[in-house]
This record gives structure tokens, C-alpha cells and sequence, in this order.
């Protein structure tokens, strides 16, 4: 097994001049390839982020690159991606586990999309700010501005989990509630 470093490809067209319907990971990567100056090491092809019928009616659409490298994840981060002629923003991408916690208050029975509750943050269980805008408090550490693994944090963050109050991040496998 290998590790994978997995970028979230925001503002990708879903209509390409000269391809049929949705264009595949494959049509991405070549795309990707024959166009961009850094050289990746690609893990898989891109996939797009939802199904071909969520994206069908829609002009842009997310895609998740992964690479072999996290040089490569960084570089795409830092540098954005330029896919089909338009450069996109990138950032790092956490899998989400089967179970679904509610992105705005860290609820396990409903999304963040018909959430009503007061925002949670699921690192360190503050409710000035969401899990996805979780930051360090010290100036000089850039731990949030490049890939990670999923549930990784910088050394300065006292943590604290929304659902047991224990000294991990919500989604940490020794939660009893998680």
C-alpha cells in the first residue's frame, strides 16, 4: 500500500468544447498532462466529486486528483490547476468516512445543508468557527496551508471533541461516540 495525496480541484468546466457529455477522469488527466508545465506523479485518474447526473446541469464541477507525492499536492495547491484552458483553484482533500457528521455543528444525524444549530469546530470544539475553517493561533505556523491526512493538526492545537469532550479530533477512531 501507498499513500495517496488527494487535492479538491474546484471551477472545472463540465461542457468541453469536443467532448460528449461529462468529460471522464481520463480526458482530465490527459488534459492535465499535455497542458501543464510541472510534471505529476498521479496515483489514479481524476475523478469528479458527485455523480454525472448531480453535474449534468451544472456548468463547473469539483474534481479530486491524486497524487504519488506530496511535493506534487503542494504544488498543485500553491499553484492552482489549469484544466481546459482554465485555472482552477485547488486545495487539500479530506475523505469523508461513511458516517456523515454535519459540517457546520458536528451533528451526526443531519448534513450541513438543513443545519440549524450553532457552528462547531470538530478540532478543538470551539463554537467560533467550523471544522473547515479550523486555524492555528500562532502567526509563524503554516500547518492548515498545505496537504495533510485526514485528521492531522499542527502541534499548537489543544483538541477537543465535539461529541465526547475527550482530547482528539471529532472523527479520531478511539472516539466512543464516533
Amino acid at each position: 500500500d501507498q499513500a495517496w495525496y488527494q487535492v479538491l480541484v474546484n471551477g472545472v468546466s463540465t461542457r468541453v468544447h469536443d467532448v460528449e457529455g461529462l468529460p471522464s477522469g481520463m480526458e482530465i488527466l490527459a488534459d492535465l498532462n499535455e497542458f501543464s508545465s510541472h510534471k505529476y506523479d498521479w496515483a489514479s485518474q481524476p475523478r469528479w466529486l458527485g455523480s454525472a447526473n448531480d453535474l449534468e446541469h451544472k456548468t463547473r464541477g469539483s474534481v479530486i486528483l491524486a497524487f504519488k507525492s506530496e511535493a506534487d499536492a503542494l504544488h498543485a495547491i500553491e499553484h492552482s490547476v489549469c484544466v481546459f484552458g482554465e485555472l482552477c483553484s485547488a486545495r487539500r482533500f479530506e475523505d469523508v468516512p461513511r458516517l456523515r457528521t454535519c459540517d457546520n455543528c458536528c451533528g451526526l444525524d443531519h448534513t450541513a445543508r438543513i443545519c440549524t444549530k450553532p457552528k462547531r469546530c470538530g478540532v478543538c470544539g470551539s463554537n467560533d468557527h467550523t471544522t473547515s475553517s479550523h486555524s492555528c493561533d500562532q502567526m509563524e505556523c503554516e500547518f492548515y496551508s498545505t496537504s495533510r491526512p485526514a485528521g492531522s493538526h499542527c502541534e499548537h492545537t489543544k483538541l477537543k471533541c465535539p461529541h465526547c469532550k475527550g482530547e482528539h479530533a471529532m472523527r479520531d477512531p478511539k472516539c466512543p461516540v464516533w
